[in-house]
């Protein structure tokens, strides 16, 4: 373990906002997506002035300070699972001490490469970014990395559009997830059309106890240059009221709506 090593780009200790409970944000550095709207901008290179290289001992550390008022520990990014075998590290260590264990994902990741990350996790957190070709001009496209001005820490374009939602299933199944997310953006999927898939995979998987998180895309905290990108795609409060609204119609039952 002590050669073991994770790219971070800040720590908070203490956060209500990923995952149940109070609990320690880790947001490591470096993704394999460049999200249009993302608001993390700056950990989605491999590299960034403001990261730093921690020892999982030296993140055990910094937790053990904080474990009088957390519940657990949440590895958000950037990608955590971009680094399967270090994080698999610190989470073992963190269930020492009694912590729950998160991870937030965008959920484009290769199965058999991080079975025994997964094994190892309380619960995701997971993102679904849509549906569609129009997915890769959302979170993939050339002209998405040029505004962030460095590529991701993959630099590939990927394949399968659809490897969140099989993926998705996957965690479904073990009843490893704890919230599913849309960040709600118009023109680029069909908003209808995610959240049927969405009821689609949570019915077939009852016993899983999943909430579904509707979030309305802002440009509060944007890089002026995403800010510009998403002019005009920003839906109205009825709007995604009237989504959570068909959400409902399609059975699924916990829904927070966030405007």
């Amino acid at each position: 373990m002590a050669m073991l090593r994770l790219p971070v780009h800040r720590i908070i200790p203490f956060s209500n906002v990923e995952g149940v409970g109070n609990r320690t944000s880790i947001f490591v550095q470096g993704c394999n997506a460049n999200c249009l709207y993302c608001h993390n901008s700056e950990t989605i290179p491999a590299t960034h002035a403001d990261a730093r290289t921690y020892t999982i001992d030296e993140l055990i550390t910094e937790i053990r300070h904080n474990t009088p008022f957390i519940r657990g520990i949440t590895v958000s990014g950037g990608e955590a699972t971009l680094y399967p075998r270090s994080v698999k590290a610190l989470f073992d260590e963190a269930h020492t001490l009694g912590l729950t264990c998160y991870i937030d994902t965008n959920g484009f990741f290769d199965l058999e490469k991080i079975g025994s990350l997964i094994g190892a996790t309380d619960k995701f957190l997971y993102d679904i970014k849509g549906l569609g070709t129009h997915l890769g001009d959302l979170c993939f496209s050339d002209t998405i990395i040029a505004v962030n001005r460095a590529r991701p820490v993959s630099g590939d374009q990927f394949v399968n559009l659809n490897q969140h939602v099989e993926n998705l299933r996957h965690l479904l199944s073990m009843d490893k997830v704890e919230e599913i997310r849309l960040v709600y953006i118009k023109g680029f999927y069909n908003a209808e059309e995610v959240i049927s898939t969405i009821a689609d995979v949570i019915r077939d998987y009852p016993h899983a106890n999943v909430f579904l998180k509707i979030i309305r895309v802002h440009a509060r905290g944007l890089t002026k240059d995403r800010a510009k990108l998403i002019e005009g795609r920003i839906p109205s409060a009825d709007e995604v009221t009237q989504l959570v609204a068909f959400a409902k119609s399609k059975n699924i039952q916990r829904i927070k709506q966030i405007l």
